[in-house]
Protein backbone atom coordinates (compact mmCIF):
# COMPACT_ATOMS: atom_id res chain seq x y z
CA UNK A 1 0.00 0.00 0.00
CA UNK A 2 1.13 3.25 -0.63
CA UNK A 3 2.27 5.85 1.95
CA UNK A 4 -0.50 8.54 1.04
CA UNK A 5 -3.25 5.83 1.09
CA UNK A 6 -2.30 5.01 4.39
CA UNK A 7 -2.44 8.28 5.40
CA UNK A 8 -5.90 8.95 4.37
CA UNK A 9 -7.30 5.35 5.47
CA UNK A 10 -5.59 6.10 8.73
CA UNK A 11 -7.65 9.92 8.65
CA UNK A 12 -10.73 8.02 8.16
CA UNK A 13 -10.32 5.43 10.94
CA UNK A 14 -9.47 8.38 13.59
CA UNK A 15 -13.03 9.89 12.82
CA UNK A 16 -14.57 6.72 13.46
CA UNK A 17 -12.84 6.30 16.77
CA UNK A 18 -13.12 9.77 18.21
CA UNK A 19 -16.79 9.86 17.00
CA UNK A 20 -18.28 6.65 17.05
CA UNK A 21 -15.65 5.09 19.82
CA UNK A 22 -13.95 1.97 17.20
CA UNK A 23 -11.33 0.28 19.15
CA UNK A 24 -8.85 -1.99 18.23
CA UNK A 25 -9.40 -4.95 17.08
CA UNK A 26 -11.37 -3.37 14.87
CA UNK A 27 -14.47 -6.02 14.08
CA UNK A 28 -15.27 -6.62 10.29
CA UNK A 29 -17.98 -8.50 8.87
CA UNK A 30 -17.06 -10.79 5.92
CA UNK A 31 -19.48 -11.60 3.26
CA UNK A 32 -19.44 -14.05 0.27
CA UNK A 33 -18.84 -12.59 -2.64
CA UNK A 34 -15.51 -10.36 -0.92
CA UNK A 35 -13.91 -14.13 -0.32
CA UNK A 36 -15.04 -15.30 -3.36
CA UNK A 37 -13.08 -11.89 -5.60
CA UNK A 38 -10.20 -12.40 -2.94
CA UNK A 39 -9.75 -15.66 -3.84
CA UNK A 40 -9.83 -15.22 -7.76
CA UNK A 41 -7.50 -12.13 -7.47
CA UNK A 42 -5.35 -14.23 -4.96
CA UNK A 43 -5.11 -11.80 -2.70
CA UNK A 44 -4.32 -12.41 1.02
CA UNK A 45 -7.17 -10.75 2.24
CA UNK A 46 -6.65 -11.25 5.99
CA UNK A 47 -3.57 -9.10 5.88
CA UNK A 48 -4.84 -6.16 3.45
CA UNK A 49 -7.65 -6.52 5.69
CA UNK A 50 -5.09 -5.27 8.53
CA UNK A 51 -3.41 -2.65 6.07
CA UNK A 52 -6.26 -0.72 4.85
CA UNK A 53 -7.92 -0.36 8.65
CA UNK A 54 -4.32 0.60 10.09
CA UNK A 55 -4.91 -1.67 12.94
CA UNK A 56 -5.64 -5.15 14.23
CA UNK A 57 -8.68 -7.28 13.53
CA UNK A 58 -11.04 -9.82 14.01
CA UNK A 59 -12.57 -10.99 10.80
CA UNK A 60 -15.81 -12.68 11.11
CA UNK A 61 -18.65 -13.99 8.94
CA UNK A 62 -22.07 -15.65 10.07
CA UNK A 63 -23.87 -18.65 9.21
CA UNK A 64 -26.18 -17.30 6.80
CA UNK A 65 -23.09 -16.43 4.69
CA UNK A 66 -21.80 -19.77 4.38
CA UNK A 67 -24.96 -21.66 3.80
CA UNK A 68 -25.35 -19.11 0.76
CA UNK A 69 -22.28 -20.11 -0.43
CA UNK A 70 -22.80 -23.82 -0.47
CA UNK A 71 -26.24 -23.22 -2.23
CA UNK A 72 -24.29 -21.63 -5.69
CA UNK A 73 -22.66 -24.88 -6.37
CA UNK A 74 -18.95 -25.91 -6.69
CA UNK A 75 -17.61 -22.58 -7.77
CA UNK A 76 -18.35 -21.34 -4.43
CA UNK A 77 -17.16 -24.12 -2.28
CA UNK A 78 -13.76 -22.95 -1.96
CA UNK A 79 -14.99 -19.34 -0.27
CA UNK A 80 -17.66 -21.54 1.92
CA UNK A 81 -14.32 -23.46 3.00
CA UNK A 82 -12.64 -20.19 3.74
CA UNK A 83 -16.10 -18.96 5.24
CA UNK A 84 -16.40 -21.75 7.60
CA UNK A 85 -12.62 -20.88 9.04
CA UNK A 86 -13.35 -17.83 10.06
CA UNK A 87 -15.38 -16.62 13.33
CA UNK A 88 -18.48 -17.06 13.36
CA UNK A 89 -21.14 -14.20 14.45
CA UNK A 90 -24.11 -14.95 15.98
CA UNK A 91 -27.17 -14.29 13.92
CA UNK A 92 -31.05 -14.64 14.72
CA UNK A 93 -32.10 -16.79 12.33
CA UNK A 94 -30.87 -19.82 13.87
CA UNK A 95 -31.87 -22.79 11.78
CA UNK A 96 -33.64 -20.92 9.44
CA UNK A 97 -30.91 -19.04 7.12
CA UNK A 98 -31.89 -16.05 5.19
CA UNK A 99 -30.01 -13.99 2.51
CA UNK A 100 -26.71 -12.60 3.63
CA UNK A 101 -27.04 -8.97 2.68
CA UNK A 102 -30.14 -9.29 4.88
CA UNK A 103 -28.45 -11.40 7.48
CA UNK A 104 -25.95 -8.22 8.07
CA UNK A 105 -28.70 -5.50 7.86
CA UNK A 106 -30.11 -7.37 11.08
CA UNK A 107 -26.62 -7.56 12.87
CA UNK A 108 -25.82 -3.61 12.17
CA UNK A 109 -29.38 -2.81 12.64
CA UNK A 110 -29.79 1.35 12.80
CA UNK A 111 -27.07 2.42 14.67
CA UNK A 112 -24.17 0.04 14.26
CA UNK A 113 -24.10 -0.18 18.37
CA UNK A 114 -21.23 -2.73 18.51
CA UNK A 115 -19.26 -0.70 16.23
CA UNK A 116 -18.57 -3.03 12.83
CA UNK A 117 -17.32 -2.37 9.79
CA UNK A 118 -18.58 -4.59 6.71
CA UNK A 119 -16.20 -5.76 3.47
CA UNK A 120 -18.72 -6.25 0.68
CA UNK A 121 -19.20 -6.12 -3.21
CA UNK A 122 -22.44 -6.12 -2.79
CA UNK A 123 -23.66 -2.34 -4.09
CA UNK A 124 -27.15 -2.81 -2.63
CA UNK A 125 -25.92 -3.28 0.41
CA UNK A 126 -23.17 -0.72 0.55
CA UNK A 127 -25.88 1.68 -0.80
CA UNK A 128 -27.99 0.79 2.48
CA UNK A 129 -24.94 0.95 4.61
CA UNK A 130 -24.32 4.16 4.00
CA UNK A 131 -27.43 5.39 5.25
CA UNK A 132 -26.88 4.31 8.17
CA UNK A 133 -23.78 6.65 10.30
CA UNK A 134 -19.96 5.20 11.73
CA UNK A 135 -20.03 2.00 8.94
CA UNK A 136 -16.23 1.92 7.17
CA UNK A 137 -16.98 0.32 4.12
CA UNK A 138 -14.22 -1.65 2.16
CA UNK A 139 -14.57 -3.87 -0.69
CA UNK A 140 -11.87 -4.65 -3.72
CA UNK A 141 -11.08 -3.32 -7.03
CA UNK A 142 -9.08 -4.77 -9.29
CA UNK A 143 -7.05 -6.35 -6.79
CA UNK A 144 -6.57 -3.29 -4.70
CA UNK A 145 -8.48 -3.02 -1.38
CA UNK A 146 -10.35 0.27 -0.66
CA UNK A 147 -11.67 1.86 2.14
CA UNK A 148 -14.56 4.27 1.35
CA UNK A 149 -14.63 7.34 2.91
CA UNK A 150 -17.00 8.62 5.72
CA UNK A 151 -20.80 8.83 4.03
CA UNK A 152 -22.36 12.22 4.38
CA UNK A 153 -24.73 10.72 6.76
CA UNK A 154 -21.30 10.03 9.29
CA UNK A 155 -20.10 13.33 8.77
CA UNK A 156 -23.54 15.03 9.68
CA UNK A 157 -23.60 12.76 12.76
CA UNK A 158 -19.85 14.37 13.68
CA UNK A 159 -20.83 17.62 13.60
CA UNK A 160 -23.98 16.83 15.31
CA UNK A 161 -22.08 15.19 18.13
CA UNK A 162 -19.30 18.13 18.11
CA UNK A 163 -22.11 20.43 18.50
CA UNK A 164 -23.41 18.32 21.59
CA UNK A 165 -20.40 18.85 23.24
CA UNK A 166 -19.90 22.54 23.29
CA UNK A 167 -23.84 22.69 24.95
CA UNK A 168 -23.29 22.60 28.54
CA UNK A 169 -24.65 20.14 31.14
CA UNK A 170 -27.29 20.46 33.37
CA UNK A 171 -24.85 20.38 36.20
CA UNK A 172 -23.08 23.34 34.35
CA UNK A 173 -26.25 25.19 34.11
CA UNK A 174 -27.26 25.02 37.77
CA UNK A 175 -23.53 26.50 38.12
CA UNK A 176 -23.93 28.99 35.66
CA UNK A 177 -27.47 30.22 36.98
CA UNK A 178 -25.39 30.44 40.79
CA UNK A 179 -22.35 32.70 39.34
CA UNK A 180 -25.22 34.91 37.42
CA UNK A 181 -27.56 35.24 40.16
CA UNK A 182 -27.17 38.64 42.33
CA UNK A 183 -26.76 38.45 45.77
CA UNK A 184 -29.34 39.66 48.01
CA UNK A 185 -28.01 43.24 48.65
CA UNK A 186 -26.95 43.69 52.92
CA UNK A 187 -28.62 45.87 55.15
CA UNK A 188 -27.47 49.06 55.86
CA UNK A 189 -26.09 50.10 59.38
CA UNK A 190 -27.66 52.95 60.63
CA UNK A 191 -25.26 55.83 61.86
CA UNK A 192 -25.31 56.62 65.39
CA UNK A 193 -26.18 60.25 65.58
CA UNK A 194 -24.17 62.30 67.82
CA UNK A 195 -21.27 65.29 68.31
CA UNK A 196 -18.67 65.26 64.99
CA UNK A 197 -14.97 65.37 65.70
CA UNK A 198 -13.22 68.22 63.85
CA UNK A 199 -11.55 67.42 60.69
CA UNK A 200 -7.40 66.88 61.91
CA UNK A 201 -6.43 67.80 58.34
CA UNK A 202 -8.33 70.85 58.21
CA UNK A 203 -6.99 71.97 61.89
CA UNK A 204 -4.54 73.96 62.54
CA UNK A 205 -0.82 72.59 64.11
CA UNK A 206 -0.64 73.89 67.90
CA UNK A 207 2.11 76.63 68.27
CA UNK A 208 5.16 76.11 70.56
CA UNK A 209 6.82 79.02 72.29
CA UNK A 210 10.44 79.37 71.63
CA UNK A 211 11.64 79.65 75.17
CA UNK A 212 9.99 75.83 75.68
CA UNK A 213 11.52 74.44 72.80
CA UNK A 214 14.84 76.16 74.13
CA UNK A 215 14.28 74.56 77.43
CA UNK A 216 13.68 71.13 76.13
CA UNK A 217 17.29 70.75 73.43
CA UNK A 218 19.19 72.42 77.15
CA UNK A 219 17.70 68.94 78.86
CA UNK A 220 18.28 66.56 76.12
CA UNK A 221 22.13 68.10 75.69
CA UNK A 222 22.71 67.53 79.70
CA UNK A 223 20.93 64.02 79.43
CA UNK A 224 23.62 63.07 76.56
CA UNK A 225 26.30 64.56 78.45
CA UNK A 226 25.15 62.77 81.58
CA UNK A 227 25.21 59.26 79.56
CA UNK A 228 29.07 60.42 78.35
CA UNK A 229 29.90 60.77 81.58
CA UNK A 230 28.56 57.12 83.13
CA UNK A 231 30.07 55.71 79.83
CA UNK A 232 33.50 57.27 81.34
CA UNK A 233 33.47 56.37 84.39
CA UNK A 234 32.87 52.32 82.98
CA UNK A 235 35.23 52.00 81.09
CA UNK A 236 38.20 53.64 83.11
CA UNK A 237 38.51 50.55 86.23
CA UNK A 238 39.25 48.69 82.83
CA UNK A 239 42.08 50.21 81.65
CA UNK A 240 43.85 50.48 85.25
CA UNK A 241 43.05 46.58 86.01
CA UNK A 242 45.19 46.31 82.63
CA UNK A 243 48.29 47.76 83.74
CA UNK A 244 48.33 46.34 86.52
CA UNK A 245 47.94 42.69 85.29
CA UNK A 246 50.89 44.27 82.50
CA UNK A 247 53.29 45.18 85.79
CA UNK A 248 52.77 42.14 87.78
CA UNK A 249 53.27 40.06 84.15
CA UNK A 250 56.77 42.10 83.53
CA UNK A 251 57.89 41.38 87.03
CA UNK A 252 57.33 37.59 86.81
CA UNK A 253 59.37 37.87 83.65
CA UNK A 254 62.36 39.25 85.40
CA UNK A 255 62.48 37.06 88.39
CA UNK A 256 62.35 34.20 85.96
CA UNK A 257 65.58 35.45 83.66
CA UNK A 258 67.31 36.56 86.70
CA UNK A 259 67.16 32.60 88.03
CA UNK A 260 68.02 31.67 84.46
CA UNK A 261 70.79 33.58 84.87
CA UNK A 262 72.24 32.16 88.63
CA UNK A 263 71.46 28.87 87.48
CA UNK A 264 73.49 29.11 84.06
CA UNK A 265 76.70 30.67 86.26
CA UNK A 266 76.33 28.04 88.70
CA UNK A 267 76.50 25.43 86.20
CA UNK A 268 79.54 27.58 84.38
CA UNK A 269 81.59 27.49 88.09
CA UNK A 270 81.04 23.62 88.39
CA UNK A 271 82.20 22.89 84.73
CA UNK A 272 85.58 25.28 85.45
CA UNK A 273 86.11 22.82 88.84
CA UNK A 274 85.97 19.87 87.03
CA UNK A 275 88.38 21.05 84.48
CA UNK A 276 91.26 22.05 86.81
CA UNK A 277 90.45 18.67 88.63
CA UNK A 278 91.44 16.98 85.28
CA UNK A 279 94.43 18.68 85.30
CA UNK A 280 95.66 18.10 88.18
CA UNK A 281 95.62 14.41 88.20
CA UNK A 282 97.46 14.49 84.86
CA UNK A 283 100.41 16.21 86.81
CA UNK A 284 100.75 13.62 89.23
CA UNK A 285 100.59 10.87 86.91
Amino acid sequence: MRLKRQKTYKRYMGVYQHSFGFREPYQIIVDGNFIKVAQNSRLDYKSMLQETVVGKTRIMTTNCVVNELRTLGEDFMGAALAAKRLEKRRCPHGGNPVNAAECIKEIIGDTNQFNYCVATQDLTLRDYLRRIPGIPLIYINRSVMILEPPSPATTNKVKEIEHNKTIPTNYENTIIQKNTETPDEAPKSKKRKGPKQPNPLSCKKKKVNPAQQNQNKKKKNEEEKEKEEENIEVEKPKKRRRRRNKKKNNAGNSNEENNNNTNENENENEDDNDNDNDNIKRFVI
